[in-house]
């Protein structure tokens, strides 16, 4: 009798394990979320939405246009929220997408709507910036820049 409880135990547990790992994030859905929790001004849930969002989009099989559009809504928030903290991470899921599919970004011009456009074409504008900084600025303090952020807030620092 112990030998068949202790067998269906280990059955029902095995049937369960894939159950329990198998909550996998879906980047265009917590996108959705973020974008409804945006328009309603929640703007800590958006922000758990794209870094959820943003845990699984870190290597180059990503979605060039999920990519983008986390981009944007995390300069929305900051926008609406009056803050930069999130600037970095835009410009880092900007510039992965970049680097996989520049056309695909070009792409979601006509999913976003026009607010959501002038925060890609600024982030657009930075990545083109930052490179085209990385190219001739000197270090300040004789090490290589290996980070286009790190030349963006040394500029910062000198205005």
């Amino acid at each position: 009798m112990k030998q068949i409880i202790y067998t269906l135990t280990i059955l029902l547990a095995a049937m369960m394990l894939p159950a329990g790992c198998g909550s996998r994030v879906n980047p265009d859905q917590n996108i959705e979320i973020a974008r409804t929790a945006i328009a309603e001004g929640d703007y800590t849930s958006a922000l758990s939405a794209l870094d959820e969002a943003n845990s699984v989009l870190r290597d180059s099989t990503a979605s060039p246009k999920a990519l983008a559009q986390i981009a944007v809504l995390y300069c929305i928030i900051d926008e609406n929220n009056h803050t930069e903290n999130n600037q970095y991470k835009a410009i880092e899921c900007y510039e992965l997408a970049m680097k996989i599919s520049p056309d695909s970004v070009k792409e979601c011009f006509g999913l976003l709507s026009d607010n959501e456009q002038m925060a890609l074409d600024l982030l657009g504008k930075l990545h083109n910036a930052s490179r085209d900084i990385s190219e001739f600025a000197e270090p300040l303090d004789g090490t290589e820049y290996g980070d286009s952020m790190q030349i963006i807030n040394d500029i910062d620092i000198m205005e």
